[in-house]
């Protein structure tokens, strides 16, 4: 059997370092490595930020974190009871205008994108939303 580790949490600003830590932790211990282990942490923490700040609103919910090898990689599965998100309309942040004509915010979805080697979304019409990343292992 696959080992699977899980994070329940209530999802908070201040669960971010936990949640942080807990992938990397996790990753690690299914022989993730050095700069891959921190492009997961950086996922985590965009992916657990955006839940909390527009899925609930800046409110409390309930996130559950599980972290898993599949194959060659690294997945980390976030699941939320928020509101249904279509992460397929966030578009990219136009990196070509300087930084103070940018609108705040706008990075974090690129950011998952950009530092893992896939993305997937489902969102569920009665609320809640499932987010996976990959990182593929080194070798």
């Amino acid at each position: 059997m696959a080992t699977i580790f899980r994070l329940n949490c209530e999802a908070g600003l201040e669960a971010l370092a936990e949640i942080r830590e807990f992938v990397a932790a996790s990753a690690s211990a299914l022989g993730l490595a050095g700069a891959a282990v921190e492009d997961l942490k950086v996922c985590a923490d965009e992916a657990a930020t955006n839940i909390v700040k527009y899925g609930y609103g800046g409110q409390k919910g309930a996130l559950l974190v599980e972290v898993f090898r599949q194959d060659d990689e690294i997945l980390v599965r976030m699941l939320d009871e928020a509101p249904p998100f279509d992460f397929g309309q966030a578009s990219d942040p136009d990196l070509d205008r300087p930084l103070h004509e940018r609108a705040l915010g706008g990075m974090g979805i690129y950011l998952i994108k950009t530092l893992s080697d896939g993305v997937s979304h489902m969102s569920n019409p009665d609320g809640g939303n499932e987010l996976v990343f990959r990182k593929r292992m080194a070798g």
